[in-house]
């Protein structure tokens, strides 16, 4: 306790706190009985707007976020001198000149490595990269670094989890069947693979949506195997999951979900234009892509043993089946006939292609959706997002297909939706003529100075400058990010033994996992290896920064008193602040540098990526004065809990 108290009187002056920061058939409408008039009762989006983010609120919180750390950061020198390195900032920067509205200087090199390490692989650079790269002169340094990191084995994993996520690849699920660990591990090893061999990303989701097999030992299967109600459903209920996911996930448009249930109009206006002239048949052709995909669940009782029943997911294409309007339960309104009509044929929801003859209706539905540039636009967006924490279209899962021209002539009270139109659609065609590569678009974006601009903002900031992509806009570091962070600065590793995977699995990052419920704490695959005191620890300070389950619950990274408290008085932190641990950081950084003001700055270096300030100097060199190795202790545990280390700036 006294440590503590002592730690903690120390952060008043040092730390920034993560609590502290604010932040098909001829449908006619009169016919059409399956839409009730619209009321709240059956409509999730009238009943709760807030289900589909509201872009103006993000861009307020990110505003906010950004200012409040800018404010609490120290900074080096940077270069307001701007020099335009691609497309990416030849729109961006047209329109800023156009508006008015000024640009933050470039980046410090601190600030630039730091930022697209964590980007890039999820995890902060060493002192010995960082050295390197403020040594290294040559001016195209930061493009060599980009090239350094993208393929490399921590980007695999970074973007593994990054497409777990994406693709929720999950064990359970309150939603759906579960996956098991097999289904999972099966899943997470195509992606991985995917990743690692810069698979095409058009051929990677055609694998997705258009295969056959088991879900153990056929990773793509379980993409469909996502569509399976939790709970006994009409089949319909499948069929409309998977086109939703297929929508959301591929092409950005989550209000397909809505229109499986009624017509967009009257119930949409407020959300989307494209929707407002929707049909709920419409969405439901859309559905009927997979209604010959037989998707069931097989017992496999010889790997239960003795515990509870596992069930793989098998799908299989049947030669005849369409799309049947024949329910009254499940999870969507009754399905009626419509002008007498009891099934609906495939048909796609942009263009309203139909399947050729004799094509699957699988196949028909992966050469549609990946041929389609809305399939382009939805991928550089999501990467956008990524990389800026807010897409060109936002949220990026809610495209609007008839505001995306800004030549369009819109009806009153409509504009155009994304912030730089023109941009989104250099970027689809480029990723369309790279082959749908995704390295490609990433280092284009990483590469431009827009994405190299500092969070530092010189002036006034404005709000409205947020959409412009005036700054840097800060992010908190996800769950994993941080406890990687952790492992990276101390220097004091750890082990999971995945006791769900088979074979057993051992990782020594976070972002190594194979979903966010691990390390899990009650084993469902045979293991000899229980779960160790370190998993329970690591899993307990993971689903504190709020990691999700990639099913019901997303990501969040909203500060809380919690997190605060963790990264003050955690075990996880606390048993890595020893500088006799054998190997740690301190202790290698003790025994070389008897000079504290050199030690001061390559502790700093290794956790922060950057040198000190003048006055952090200082307030360091006082803290060892007392006590040297004791000194170093606190000050570790101080810069750990630096608002800089938990958030990329």
């Amino acid at each position: 306790m006294k440590v503590y108290l002592k730690r903690l009187l120390l952060g008043l002056f040092l730390v920034a706190l993560v609590a502290t920061v604010d932040i098909s058939p001829n449908v006619s409408s009169n016919d059409d009985k399956q839409t009730p008039k619209p009321s709240t009762s059956d409509c999730s989006f009238m009943n709760n707007p807030g289900i589909i983010p509201d872009p103006t609120v993000h861009i307020h919180e990110l505003s906010n976020l950004t200012s409040d750390v800018a404010a609490r950061v120290s900074y080096s020198s940077t270069t307001t001198n701007l020099t335009r390195q691609n497309y990416v900032d030849n729109y961006i920067f047209d329109k800023m000149a156009k508006d008015g509205v000024k640009p933050a200087p470039l980046s410090s090199d601190e600030e630039f490595i730091r930022r697209v390490t964590l980007d890039l692989t999820g995890r902060i650079p060493s002192a010995t990269d960082v050295k390197n790269f403020l040594t290294d002169k040559s001016t195209d340094k930061r493009s060599r670094y980009i090239d350094s990191l993208i393929g490399s084995p921590a980007f695999v994993d970074r973007w593994t989890m990054w497409f777990g996520d994406h693709l929720k690849n999950y064990t359970f699920s309150e939603v759906t069947q579960p996956r098991f660990p097999y289904g999972r591990d099966s899943y997470n090893k195509v992606i991985r693979e995917a990743i690692q061999n810069n698979t095409p990303y058009n051929k990677f989701v055609t694998a997705l949506i258009a295969t056959t097999g088991r879900s153990f030992t056929k990773g793509e299967v379980n993409f469909l195997a996502g569509a399976l109600p939790s709970m006994r459903a009409p089949v319909q209920d499948t069929l409309d999951n998977a086109a939703v996911n297929a929508a959301t996930l591929f092409l950005g448009l989550e209000t397909l979900d809505c229109l499986l249930c009624h017509d967009g109009a009257g119930h949409l206006d407020a959300l989307n234009l494209w929707a407002t002239k929707t049909k709920r048949a419409e969405a439901q052709r859309m559905s009927a892509f997979f209604a010959r995909a037989n998707i069931r669940l097989n017992l496999r009782s010889d790997l239960s043993k003795g515990m509870a029943h596992v069930y793989e997911t098998e799908v299989t294409e049947v030669p005849a089946g369409d799309y049947r309007l024949n329910t009254t339960d499940g999870n969507r309104p009754p399905r009626e006939p419509i002008n007498g009509a009891t099934y609906l044929t495939p048909a796609y929801i942009l263009t309203g292609e139909t399947p050729k003859s004799g094509e699957s209706y699988l196949t028909a539905l992966a050469r549609m959706l990946t041929k389609d540039r809305q399939f382009a636009r939805a991928t550089v967006n999501y990467l956008w997002a990524h990389f800026f924490g807010l897409g060109i279209v936002d949220p990026p899962t809610n495209f609007d297909p008839a505001r995306l021209d800004p030549k369009a002539t819109l009806p009153e009270g409509w504009s155009v939706q994304p912030s730089h139109p023109e941009l989104l659609e250099a970027l689809a065609d480029d990723f369309i003529a790279s082959g749908y590569d995704l390295r490609h678009i990433m280092k284009v974006i990483t590469k431009s100075t827009t994405y190299q601009l500092s969070s530092r903002y010189d002036g006034e900031w404005k709000e409205e400058y947020t959409p412009y992509f005036a700054r840097k806009l800060a992010r908190r570091l996800d769950a994993e990010e941080i406890h990687d962070a952790i492992l990276i600065a101390t220097g004091v590793p750890v082990t999971y033994t995945l006791v769900n995977s088979v074979p057993e699995t051992k990782v020594n990052y976070a972002m190594q996992l194979p979903d966010t419920a691990e390390p899990i704490r009650t084993p469902v695959a045979a293991s000899s290896n229980p779960l160790t005191p370190e998993a329970i620890m690591g899993r307990n300070f993971l689903d504190t920064f709020q990691r999700g389950n990639r099913s019901n619950i997303p990501r969040r990274r909203v500060p809380s008193i919690n997190q605060s408290l963790t990264l003050m008085n955690n075990p996880f932190i606390s048993s890595r602040l020893s500088a006799d641990r054998d190997g740690s950081t301190l202790q290698k950084l003790l025994n070389a540098y008897t000079n504290n003001t050199e030690f001061v700055n390559e502790l700093f270096l290794a956790v922060l990526s950057r040198k000190p300030s003048s006055s952090e100097l200082e307030q360091a060199l006082a803290i060892l004065a007392k006590d040297r190795k004791s000194g170093a202790e606190d000050l570790l545990w101080v810069l750990l809990n630096k608002i800089d280390f938990i958030y990329n700036y």
